[in-house]
Order: structure tokens, then C-alpha cells, then sequence
């Protein structure tokens, strides 16, 4: 019987990214795949922690914990192996580096952020599965106002400047297009930097527009899936937030990141609006 063992990295929306990953081989394998959290030891950032089990309770019933010494040695093993063995990978995202290796004889590492949902069989029973098991934990409290996630935060620092800033204009633009086909309430602005955001240059579109109050990303990311509509950023936050919300008006950037179209992650089905960086 074989093992695997999947690393998981990043924020909440790589979090999610690496599940789907993990659904994805629970399903061909038939067998448990155990959940290795020894990376997020490493860092300092309090925006890079690993809340996961708060959006979904039962992962830990689903899922095992790699024992701590093994899983150590796991992460320097294919941190090893990224570095001297991987570039990147044609068609994947930049800095996506997702490799499978073995360890032992029938042991096997998953390393990467894994973004990438095409329309294979697999892909997609896997999208129906983390959607049957994290809605009841996502869904509450509806909001009929169009959401717009306006990324900002790290994305400002040279060292992430590949990811690049999508213009307010081009938000507007898609919202403004969204609205002449809908009847929303309102606009609600979610941001990790809402000191940056002018709320006048989209009230042109709606009175009443708003910001969304922030505070725990787990409450923000819940109310984000339980709008009407969302217009999300060349962010895997909102991406999984218009997912798991099932929201219906729901756009994406036909950009992801620099000189990158979005077509890279799939997700062909979801709407693409117009940007450059």
C-alpha cells in the first residue's frame, strides 16, 4: 500500500489549492493522505499561518498529521530536490514548482501550491468534493451587494512585483459592465490595504458603496463567498471565495500575473474581464 504525503504552503487560498491537490490523489489512491504543516514553522508571518482547520473543522478527520520528525525531514528532502532538480514548470504558474517524488519504496512527497483546476474527470470530482465538504462551513448570511477584492498589501514590495497591481480602472470597468446586466444592492470593497482604497471612485457606480469591516481572514472570506457577485483580484483568496461561494456572478482577471494569463490555473468556465500590468 502506498503513502503520500502532501506539503502544504502559503496562505488560506494556497491552503485550499493544496486540499484540492490532496482530494485529488485520496481519490486515484484509495488511500490516506497525511497533511505535512512542518513549512509554516518556519515563518514569521502572522498572514501566512495556517487556518485551514478553522474554515474546515473535519480536515483532521479526513486527513492525518505527518508525525513531526518525518515531516521535517520530508521538507528539507524536497526543498532539496526543488532546488537542484526543478526550474519552472512550463505550464504552471511562476514559483509553482509542484513535483511528486518518492522517499521510500511506495512513499511519496506532493510538493507545490498546486494551482492549477482543469476540466479533466478527476479535476472535477475533486471540485465537487471540497465543495460538498466545506460549504456547510462556508455558507451564511447573504449579502446582495456586489463584492471587489482589491489586492494590495505584499503585492506593493518589489520582491512579489511579478504578481503585479490591477489598476482600480479596470475593476470599475468590469463592475460597471456587471451591473448593467444585474440588480445589486450595493458594493461592498474588501482589501488588505483599505487606507489605499477611495470609495468616491466607485460610487459612480452605486451609492451605496462600503468596506468591508476586515478583521479575522476566516469571517472576511466567508462573507466574501455569501455575496451576489464579486469581482475578485489575481488573488487565490477571492478566486476560492467565488468557488466554494458558488457565486454565480463571478469574475476573474484575464491576467494572473505579469505577462501570465489566468487560462494558466483553468477554470475555463469562470468569466475573465479586461486587464493589463
Amino acid at each position: 500500500m502506498s503513502s503520500h504525503q502532501v506539503i502544504f504552503k502559503g496562505g488560506l487560498g494556497n491552503q485550499l489549492f493544496c486540499l484540492f491537490h490532496s482530494y485529488k490523489i485520496a481519490i486515484t489512491q484509495k488511500n490516506k493522505v497525511y497533511i505535512n504543516l512542518t513549512n509554516y514553522e518556519l515563518l514569521n508571518r502572522r498572514d501566512r499561518s495556517f487556518i485551514l482547520d478553522i474554515l474546515y473543522p473535519q480536515l483532521f478527520e479526513e486527513f492525518e498529521l505527518s508525525s513531526p520528525i518525518l515531516s521535517r525531514f520530508l521538507l528539507i528532502y524536497s526543498r532539496i530536490f526543488e532546488k537542484i532538480f526543478f526550474n519552472n514548470i512550463p505550464d504552471r504558474l511562476p514559483g509553482d514548482n509542484s513535483f511528486k517524488i518518492k522517499y521510500f519504496p511506495n512513499k511519496f512527497v506532493h510538493s507545490g501550491y498546486f494551482q492549477q483546476i482543469n476540466n479533466s474527470e478527476l479535476d472535477m470530482n475533486s471540485l465537487k468534493l471540497i465543495k460538498s465538504r466545506l460549504s456547510p462551513y462556508i455558507f451564511g448570511e447573504k449579502s446582495n451587494n456586489l463584492a471587489i477584492h482589491i489586492r494590495r498589501g505584499d503585492y506593493l514590495s518589489k520582491r512579489h512585483s511579478l504578481h503585479g497591481i490591477i489598476d482600480q480602472k479596470y475593476l470599475f470597468m468590469a463592475s460597471k459592465n456587471l451591473l448593467k446586466k444585474k440588480d445589486f444592492s450595493g458594493i461592498t470593497i474588501f482589501s488588505d490595504s483599505p487606507e489605499l482604497i477611495d470609495l468616491n471612485y466607485f460610487k459612480p457606480l452605486n451609492k451605496n458603496v462600503t468596506i468591508d469591516v476586515g478583521g479575522d481572514p476566516i469571517d472576511v472570506f466567508k462573507r466574501m463567498a455569501n455575496h451576489n457577485g464579486l469581482i475578485a483580484s489575481n488573488s487565490s483568496f477571492s478566486l476560492w471565495a467565488g468557488i466554494l461561494g458558488e457565486i454565480n456572478n463571478f469574475s476573474i482577471p484575464y491576467y494572473w500575473m505579469k505577462n501570465v494569463k489566468s487560462s494558466i490555473i483553468g477554470l475555463e468556465d469562470i468569466p475573465r474581464y479586461k486587464c493589463e500590468f
